[in-house]
């Protein structure tokens, strides 16, 4: 069964549906929330909060072949509360293994430097470089998650390139 049908059956009332759609999505969201809080516990919350929004407003859900946009819009907009309700710097926890065992040296500390570039982002560029090479998400499917048009999102994935670039620069 596709998710629009498991979209259909979930606003119908079938929760073991809408159990099936939280299933397919829950890693991508997992990964944009924890992308976000670099934080296990606060992506956990966040993932909850999430789950809980989409249940109680599943029928507002207007097209149901939208449903992972819309869901990830839910997350995004979790994320989003989340920072303004701790108005705190995030860091990135040096305590999480982000590589595998295999890689050497280098490409670890080449990845702890990209990440803690990103964290230097503005939050509106996290994100969309979040979505777009961590999450693999297309520049119009993350237009609709943001609520952007087409050319902003393209105008600051290039920004936020060029300034990862000056950041690894350094």
């Amino acid at each position: 069964m596709n998710t629009e049908e498991l979209a259909i059956k979930a606003k119908g009332g079938d929760e073991n549906a809408f159990c099936e759609l939280i299933k397919i999505n829950k890693e991508v969201l997992y990964k944009t929330a924890f992308y976000y809080t670099k934080n296990e516990h606060d992506s956990l919350e966040i993932l909850d909060d999430t789950v809980y929004k989409a249940y109680k407003s599943i029928k507002k859900l207007k097209q149901e072949k939208y449903f992972n946009t819309w869901i990830m819009r839910i997350l995004i907009n979790s994320c989003i509360t989340y920072i303004n309700k701790r108005k705190r710097l995030i860091f990135f926890s040096k305590n999480i293994d982000i590589t595998k065992k295999h890689e050497s040296a280098d490409n670890r500390e080449g990845l702890l430097d990209l990440y803690k570039a990103i964290d230097t982002l503005e939050d509106k560029f996290k994100m969309i470089i979040i979505l777009r090479y961590f999450n693999d998400l297309t520049v119009p499917q993350i237009a609709d998650i943001m609520d952007y048009p087409i050319g902003t999102v393209k105008t600051y994935i290039h920004k936020a390139l060029k300034q990862l670039r000056i950041e690894l620069e350094v």
